[in-house]
């Protein structure tokens, strides 16, 4: 049986992707991943030894841009593209994990004949979702609705939660400390804010790092192009552009985490009873889906959670009196290991099952 992977854009989008995509292949599968060339899509099913596919595809800015005028004919490329591809690879099911880059690659199986299997990390369904989920012959949601179901969705919805990396359960943060030379004489502060990291948020991080390096040892993926040369010795600060394969010993490592609210980052610091000060996107730039992630999850970890709005990152010691306010929290959760793959098992069961139906 063959399958195809899509989603990209950021990491909370292809590591998902990919914890399915491990268990499809666990049980005997072949995969190949359609994408965008050159990106974190690309990078990660290279990483994972998945065959990549090229299909164009553009996102729609939420500011005036020219670019906007040129995404229809780049989504129609990449329907063509999709199109192509999946008559050329003859799949026997598609799993999407969302974005922007899934939309052409979904239109194109549907017009291909490929049954379309979506998840949505959210509370609600984002723009390329809504749009799939139509042509969708399953959706899977991290989390139950919590108002009325559109009828078009309630015979096709699955309440599977969201799939978690693989490696969370085998981390090895010891061998990052000693790797890092990050001495235990403080607990560890983790920050981190999505593949291409947050200036918003690094230039917080950095006025407030003496008030910080105080209390902590900083661990601080900046993201990439992102890197002060005026800290790279600075003691009890370590800066990274990104974490690949040491993400989940980082997650281990880390007594506390400052970050935004994407569904997958809340999903892992719930697996793992992280606290965490969150700093959800605002509105001006997204959906506002993070804004309803931080509310959601501080209710429901409100002794492990602080949510600080993006516009007070340039209040003096927001960082530092938010994190706190949470220094007496104990993590847990590492004496209890998470069981992550519970998730990616029951999408796949359901990618597999409509692959099935097709044959």
């Amino acid at each position: 049986m063959k399958l195809a992977i899509t989603g990209g854009a950021s990491a909370g989008h292809v590591v998902p992707a990919l914890a399915v995509a491990g268990q499809l292949r666990d049980r005997g599968a072949e995969l190949v991943f359609l994408g965008r060339e050159n990106t974190i899509e690309h990078d990660y099913a290279r990483r994972a030894g998945i065959p990549f596919r090229h299909v164009p595809s553009a996102g729609l800015r939420r500011h005036r841009s020219t670019s906007n005028l040129l995404m229809p004919f780049t989504v129609a490329r990449g329907i063509v593209a999709a199109y192509m591809t999946l008559r050329r690879e003859r799949p026997d099911a598609l799993f999407s994990k969302g974005s922007y880059v899934s939309v052409p690659v979904g239109i194109g199986a549907a017009l291909a004949r490929v049954p379309v299997v979506i998840h949505e990390s959210d509370h609600s369904l984002g723009l390329a979702n809504k749009i799939l989920g139509r042509l969708a012959t399953t959706i899977c949601l991290s989390v139950a609705p919590t108002g009325p179901t559109p009828r078009w969705m309630r015979n096709k919805t699955q309440v599977t939660g969201l799939p978690l990396r693989a490696d969370l359960a085998d981390a090895k943060p010891e061998a990052l400390r000693t790797r890092l030379g990050v001495p235990d004489d403080k607990r560890v502060l983790l920050i981190f804010c999505g593949s291409s990291g947050s200036q918003r948020i690094n230039t917080a991080v950095r006025t407030q790092l003496d008030a910080l390096g105080e209390q902590y040892n900083v661990l601080h993926v900046v993201g990439k192009g992102n890197l002060d040369p005026h800290l790279v010795d600075r003691p009890g600060y370590w800066q990274l552009e990104y974490l690949h394969d040491d993400m989940a010993h980082a997650l281990a490592l880390a007594d506390l985490v400052i970050g935004r609210a994407g569904a997958t980052t809340l999903a892992e610091l719930a697996a793992l009873d992280l606290p965490a000060v969150l700093v959800p996107l605002p509105a001006s730039v997204s959906r506002g889906d993070q804004l309803d992630n931080a509310r959601a999850y501080a209710e429901q970890h409100p002794e492990h959670c602080r949510v600080i709005a993006d516009e007070q990152l340039t209040d003096p010691g927001a960082l530092v009196q938010a994190c706190a306010a949470l220094s007496a929290v104990p993590r847990g959760g590492c004496g209890s290991r998470p069981r992550p793959e519970a998730a990616a098992e029951r999408i796949a069961d359901l990618v597999l099952e409509a692959a099935s139906r097709r044959r």
